[in-house]
């Protein structure tokens, strides 16, 4: 395991006298990015889990060696090892606020996920503004209790509970990345189908997820129920919630010299680089005033380059200061080129879809994102384009489109007769060609794989032998007694959902004429069915997940090649739903460590799964119809960045298949070479750090994060990474190191408000001014005039 940077020191925590906002934590720093489905990038659980042993010996004298508690010291840390069985958890408001954010989730995400500079919202956000909401809500409801048909209930049943907090933040967790998986309909309904039906695409992903709900469901025995299987992630959420609802001394006050860190060695130096976080200045206001000014301001500010002046959304440098030279305009282009020199003022470049909010990322996992992006793509890149590899001179530098041989956009049509591959049309027409970086991304892809199986191998492959050894022997702990003071879900509930959803997702798939054979549907079952177990495992361990996109990527290619449609299928059941499954049962052992009825757990994660279906995949087909050419350039600002993404992906890996495109006699056979390369590279890496342990920099060099930093170019723009990159290193360091109290109290609402505020803004501008006709067309709002020569290849064909 990596050892991240230490800590500060609690001494220099901020009290929680104000308790009256709901922020009252001494641990929210510990918190970086509670996110539902884990990657690769497990930083923050790292650092957390750090934090939390160095506090063996105060746990000890607290009575942490009980038997009745968790046999891991990090759990018995971050989770009570108590319950109160009466303690309110599905109640009226959790039915009204659970459905009020996933709603607000699913259309947000949906909504912005097709846009050039996509957002999302995520767990955190709920949790933050979950908790003042249900306060709310206890001090104003009616306490009165109803009697409906000898059934009594009531609005109010007192205080706003952490199983109230910790249910809603699930339900509307089920929807958070929904958006990833009707991507598949949408490329059917735009490039394959154009009148594939919304009944069809419903029914179709509600199966998907109602069959990762099944899958997640019967491996709780394995990965949920076990004290072994800890999920790390769920680990810094349930103290979250903690420091939400378990009340400190109100009375605790904190004297101005432990409220900043103490950064420097002198006195003189202190008061020099301090900031004066005295009591009367901007330190008492409030984390929920903090969040409301954040969330004005970005709703306000993002009209400007929303609506009124469009292209602060990218500015290209190097292209208004030569905007008639074509290697100026390739380097500059914060769109289609390397993005040197560009800058963003639009707060959705920084904190966008494809690397989430700077401020949630650690900044030594951010450097390691950041190095694989300037070598890769700042260094080798241009140095091999315009040395003209493999032919890649004569097509645009940065593309997610493929071509043919002359550089043309590639025509499906004339190697396709009755909707399947041709491969006499194919010779005829012409080979399959991508921009180089798109076909980096593929080998840096296969690295990236190897890479993170071989990390989790050396560095907690004894980890991960021993937690299943002892799994046996430590199934009950205490939080798998108290659990079963409730009525567990039954085993044959998950079965028969599963059973139906997959006969849903085969009749409507034949019904609805997407060309794929029963078997393939079948095939897409059994891949998510076999790898559920051993992955789960591996994540609920040591908090990694393999990449699963490149696998049934790999798959559909070689059984379904020529189906182009079959990549939509083996996505949505093989690796979709797999990733969902695993991202259902860390929020279920998440629900088993705060002692949530399993019942409870499992009724309000299927309402937010059906809600969210219905919101997102109806509200993509309305955009569909209302927005003229969506998805295309012509319809900016909704250019479907991820959407094309699988559009290619589908012809390079189904229409044509791997064979053709990286096989023997194509120029894409040494990306091959990518599977052997990330086999080795974190071998010497782990030697060098375990050679060299005082060597702080070298502790952090994480090799399949690195790889990982390219992996979203494309479709992500060139201009977000050095811009989300440069306000982490603002908050995540300069800020973290030298102020720390106010980093500690406001930085993750710092994040929620700006997020929020441009949520609703542009929400906003597009019901009440774009749906009117209420465009500007002026110079400031021709985004695709900075640059007008990028996308033009160095070497005509």
């Amino acid at each position: 395991m990596l050892i991240p940077p230490d800590p500060p020191s609690k001494s220099n925590t901020p009290s929680s006298s104000e308790n009256t906002t709901g922020y009252n934590s001494e641990e929210i720093d510990a918190v970086k990015y509670p996110e539902s489905t884990c990657t690769s990038d497990n930083s923050e659980v790292d650092e957390y889990i750090k934090d939390k042993e160095d506090d063996q010996d105060a746990l000890k004298s607290k009575g942490a060696e009980d038997p009745e508690d968790s046999p891991f010291e990090v759990v018995r840390s971050a989770v009570s090892n108590t319950d109160v069985p009466d303690m309110p958890s599905m109640t009226f408001r959790t039915h009204v606020l659970g459905i009020f954010f996933v709603c607000l989730i699913s259309f947000v995400n949906q909504f912005y996920w097709e846009r050039d500079n996509p957002i999302a919202l995520n767990l955190l956000i709920v949790q933050l503004l979950c908790y003042p909401m249900g306060v709310a809500m206890a001090w104003g409801l009616p306490k009165r209790t109803w009697n409906l048909f000898g059934y009594k209930w009531t609005m109010n049943p007192g205080e706003f509970t952490i199983k109230e907090h910790v249910l809603i933040s699930l339900m509307s967790n089920a929807s958070a990345f929904m958006a990833l998986t009707v991507d598949i309909f949408a490329v059917l309904r735009l490039y394959y189908n154009p009148s594939f039906p919304l009944w069809a695409a419903l029914l179709l992903l509600l199966s998907g997820q109602m069959f990762a709900y099944a899958l997640a469901g019967l491996s709780r025995a394995l990965l949920v129920l076990p004290a072994p299987m800890i999920w790390p992630s769920s680990l810094i959420n349930a103290s979250l919630f903690r420091t939400f609802h378990e009340r400190q001394d109100h009375n605790a006050e904190t004297t101005p010299e432990h409220a900043v860190p103490d950064v420097t060695s002198t006195p003189h130096a202190r008061q020099r680089w301090q900031w004066r976080w005295r009591r009367g200045s901007f330190s008492k206001i409030t984390r929920t005033r903090f969040f409301w000014v954040c969330f004005i301001c970005s709703f306000v500010w993002y009209f400007i380059p929303g609506y009124f002046l469009q292209m602060l959304s990218t500015v290209s440098l190097l292209c208004l200061v030569a905007p008639n030279n074509q290697l100026a305009n390739m380097i500059g282009d914060g769109k289609q080129g390397l993005g040197v020199l560009a800058f963003s003022l639009d707060w959705s470049v920084f904190s966008n879809a494809f690397l989430q909010s700077p401020i949630a990322t650690p900044f030594w996992a951010a450097c390691n994102l950041f190095v694989g992006f300037v070598l890769v793509f700042w260094v080798a890149l241009p140095v091999a384009y315009f040395k003209n590899l493999w032919g890649s001179a004569t097509l645009p530098l940065y593309s997610m489109d493929v071509f043919t041989t002359n550089g043309t956009r590639y025509d499906i049509s004339k190697v396709m007769r009755d909707g399947v591959f041709d491969s006499q049309a194919y010779d005829n027409y012409s080979p399959l060609r991508m921009s180089l970086e798109f076909s980096w991304v593929y080998g840096i892809g296969f690295a990236a794989l190897m890479s993170i199986l071989v990390h989790i191998g050396i560095y907690n492959g004894k980890e991960i032998i021993t937690r299943l050894r002892e799994t046996k022997a430590k199934h009950d702990d205490i939080h798998g007694k108290l659990i079963t003071s409730y009525p567990s879900v039954k085993a044959w509930w998950y079965m028969v959902l599963l059973i139906a959803s997959c006969a849903t997702g085969i009749g409507v798939g034949i019904g609805a004429g997407i060309g794929v054979p029963w078997w393939g549907y079948m095939l897409s079952f059994a891949i998510a069915i076999v790898l559920v177990i051993p992955v789960g495992i591996i994540q609920a361990i040591s908090n990694r997940q393999p990449g699963l996109s490149l696998v049934a990527e790999l798959l559909s290619g070689v059984v379904l090649q020529g189906i182009p449609t079959g990549y939509s299928i083996l996505k949505l059941y093989g690796h979709g739903s797999l990733a969902q499954a695993l991202s259902y049962a860390q929020d279920m052992k998440l629900a088993h460590y705060m002692k949530i009825p399993p019942r409870h757990v499992m009724i309000y994660q299927l309402v937010g799964i059906v809600v969210s279906v219905i919101i997102q995949t109806c509200l993509f087909f309305w955009l569909i119809d209302r927005i003229p050419d969506m998805c295309r350039p012509e319809g900016y600002p909704w250019v479907c960045r991820s959407t094309n993404l699988v559009y290619s992906a589908s012809i390079i890996w189904n229409l044509i298949g791997p064979m053709k495109v990286f096989g023997e006699g194509s120029p894409y056979s040494p990306l091959l070479w990518g599977f052997l390369f990330g086999l080795v590279l974190p071998i010497p890496v782990y030697y060098l750090q375990r050679r060299f342990p005082n060597q702080t920099w070298l502790q952090h060099v994480y090799v399949p994060v690195i790889l990982s930093g390219i992996v979203g170019l494309p479709p992500m723009p060139s201009v977000d990474f050095p811009m989300w990159f440069l306000f982490g290193f603002v908050f995540n360091f300069i800020i973290h190191r030298y102020w720390h109290a106010w980093w500690q109290k406001y930085n993750f609402t710092l994040s929620a408000g700006l997020d929020s505020g441009l949520a609703l803004s542009g929400i906003l501008q597009f019901l009440a001014l774009a749906q009117n006709g209420l465009k500007l067309d002026w110079w400031g709002n021709q985004v695709d005039r900075q640059c007008t020569l990028s996308k033009k290849p160095w070497i005509s064909p």
